[in-house]
């Protein structure tokens, strides 16, 4: 064989086996491609699940909020009512027949001697001759003040440094939780 023969066996065998490694080169860089396009489709796909997961997280979160200030507004409104409700009530008691039971009911539980009985305007005017009679039949040694309290109904006893409130207004006080749960019931939660 000659040098020439020689040369182009190498120089063929050379380009073949070039010709080899860039076909399995290139096999194995679509290969490598398509591993890399797969792990970027997974990774996408997860990213999507958790840019979801977390949108959907935000989003009950912001119902949650939304829900808790309509119920705190429900609840404001309903805490209105409920005012209005016993403020109006109140307003009615005075006029009420009972009414009159009531004030002598509490002069004979708490006026004594020396005592001084306070009243609003409007008892003052209305209801003091009730009163007086009252204090006359328990045989206290007791005055009406013709100071006024802003009170809605009833009297403050005043003896010394003592001082005893019978108003409607401590008595609602006193049972405003109870007032507050039958009214509730009435309303509907």
């Amino acid at each position: 064989m000659g040098v020439e023969k020689i040369s182009q066996k190498i120089i063929s065998d050379a380009e073949a086996e070039a010709k080899e490694i860039v076909k399995n080169a290139k096999a194995e860089a679509q290969k490598r491609i398509k591993e890399a396009e797969a792990f970027v489709k997974k990774h996408n796909e997860q990213h999507q699940v958790a840019v979801q997961k977390a949108l959907e997280e935000k989003k009950l979160r912001h119902i949650a909020g939304v829900n808790l200030e309509i119920k705190k507004e429900i609840l404001g409104a309903k805490r209105e009512m409920i005012d209005e409700i016993i403020k109006n009530t109140l307003a009615t008691i005075t006029k009420d027949k009972e009414y009159k039971k009531f004030i002598v009911k509490m002069v004979e539980q708490a006026v004594e001697d020396d005592a001084e009985v306070i009243l609003n305007k409007e008892d003052l005017k209305n209801n003091r001759d009730l009163i007086e009679k009252e204090i006359k039949k328990k045989k206290v040694n007791a005055k009406i003040s013709r100071e006024t309290a802003d009170i809605t109904g009833g009297f403050i006893v005043k003896k010394g440094k003592i001082t005893i409130d019978c108003t409607i207004d401590s008595i609602v006080n006193a049972k405003h939780d109870e007032i507050l749960m039958k009214i509730n019931r009435l309303i509907g939660e």
